[in-house]
């Protein structure tokens, strides 16, 4: 309950005064003033101590973990269903262990889900964050163990084959187990976590900015994005999440050839000759990142109830809950992927994935993500959310009248994640002067994208349109006038 002194209106004084008192607390922690944020902490207690952030804040201003704790257990207190209070929780009772806590700090903070706390230690020793090893990182270079030349894997046979002298080797495919989810309260971007990613060559396309892994010893002749041939070397990737599952591509490039000649010709609009111009265009597959969540939300609502008749109405305040639990929501994990576009070629065969393996990526290329897991989550609990909400009216009270209906804020719990590489083959063709992006599922062969409009048949079909509003229209005039 905010006390009745505080007001919650955003242009308040009180309110600014409050968010200015936070934030500054915030900025005195992390340039190391503890005895000034406890000041401007406590004076924001004094007006509203049930804002969580003030406790995880506070948690960072002491060595002690007694105190420590007690913060973290006062913030959890107040909302159960805040990660970042409860993950903090977790490492200062030592649920995660010390070796990952020196390691996520400061990553933490970066991503702005956890202030940076460093471990108590005497202020006397400086602290040096040791940079993470790479001595378990797999490091494979791809060649053929009996000439040498560079060997990938082949979809048709669906093992790794060396095109000069033939030698196979066959890839361990295991369905995904239930153990790859990982506990989203919990477990962040670890040392575990970034292993593989840390022994792959980087680059960035120089055209449209997307970042490209690589095995050692593999080039990119042309980027699977936007076809472009112009890169840069990319710094160290650090702090980045590995892959737990991985899709397969299904679809070779002539049944993709295929699918775009059949849907380039879709359409009223299309201009008649796009066909037979471009659905021969060049393909560039690759493996992009997308996050996948599943867990369990509950969202109250709220409305008012007749429990009278419809002549004789008794309204009541009812409330209730509805229960939700998802599995498998879909967030892109690359920005150039937009969301419309990604629909398109929904849905990709989740049931199909299979445990990663860098294997699979001999003689092909991996994207990279640019949306952080900590964003990613807030998108797929938007994406739940208006899923529950567009059927949770109809689920509260249906038998009686509802009026002023209204949801609360969804309280989350078992939230977990993979990242996952699923197969996209991207085709780039130009019509007319302007340039055209389309999309190919790589396991199922659905084409989504935009298309050019032939002008010509738009006037026309505008045109047919008005002659037949004006023919309704006349034929109005004429029977009203009898």
């Amino acid at each position: 309950m905010i006390p009745p002194a505080f007001s919650n209106t955003p242009n308040s004084i009180e309110a600014n005064n409050f968010e200015q008192l936070i934030q500054d607390g915030i900025l005195a922690v992390k340039n190391g003033n503890r005895a000034l944020a406890i000041k401007l902490f406590e004076q924001a207690a004094m007006i509203d101590d049930t804002d969580v952030r003030i406790w995880i804040w506070m948690s960072a201003t002491t060595d002690d973990l007694d105190e420590r704790r007690q913060y973290l257990e006062h913030a959890v207190a107040l909302d159960p269903s805040n990660a970042t209070a409860k993950r903090g929780l977790l490492i200062v009772t030592g649920k995660l262990d010390q070796a990952r806590l020196n390691q996520e700090g400061t990553q933490s903070a970066q991503q702005g889900i956890l202030p940076a706390v460093a471990p108590p230690q005497a202020e006397t020793t400086p602290h040096k964050e040791e940079a993470p090893s790479t001595e378990d990182a797999t490091v494979k270079t791809y060649l053929c163990p009996n000439c040498g030349a560079t060997i990938s894997y082949s979809l048709q046979e669906t093992v790794l084959v060396c095109q000069f002298c033939g030698f196979t080797r066959k890839v361990d495919d295991q369905v995904q187990a239930e153990s790859k989810d990982q506990p989203l309260d919990e477990i962040l971007p670890t040392t575990r976590a970034h292993r593989w990613s840390e022994s792959q060559q980087k680059v960035t396309c120089e055209q449209c900015g997307v970042t490209i892994l690589l095995p050692p010893g593999q080039t990119a002749d042309t980027c699977p994005y936007c076809a472009s041939n112009r890169f840069l070397t990319t710094a160290t990737l650090v702090e980045m999440v590995d892959p737990q599952v991985i899709g397969i591509f299904k679809i070779d490039p002539q049944k993709a050839g295929e699918g775009i000649k059949t849907w380039l010709r879709k359409g009223i609009f299309s201009p008649d000759n796009l066909a037979s111009e471009h659905a021969g265009m060049q393909l560039h597959p690759g493996y992009y990142p997308f996050w996948l969540f599943e867990g369990t939300v509950e969202i109250p609502w709220f409305c008012d109830v007749n429990v009278g008749t419809s002549k004789l109405p008794q309204w009541e305040a009812h409330t209730g809950s509805q229960f939700e639990n998802f599995k498998d929501v879909l967030i892109p994990g690359l920005r150039k992927l937009l969301p419309a576009d990604v629909v398109g070629i929904e849905p990709f065969k989740v049931d199909e994935l299979v445990d990663f393996s860098p294997d699979y990526l001999a003689g092909w290329v991996a994207l990279t993500y640019d949306i952080a897991l900590s964003d990613a989550s807030l998108k797929a609990r938007e994406k739940v959310v208006k899923s529950v909400q567009r059927s949770i009216e109809s689920l509260a009270e249906p038998n009686h009248p509802k009026r002023n209906f209204s949801t609360g804020a969804g309280k989350w719990s078992g939230l977990t994640y993979k990242l996952a590489l699923l197969p996209i083959y991207m085709g780039n063709y130009v019509f007319q002067g302007q340039r055209y992006h389309l999309l190919i599922n790589g396991q199922t062969g659905k084409v989504s994208g935009k298309k050019p409009v032939d002008r010509l048949k738009a006037a026309l079909v505008a045109a047919i349109g008005l002659i037949l509003i004006a023919l309704l229209i006349f034929l109005i005039i004429v029977l009203a006038t009898k």
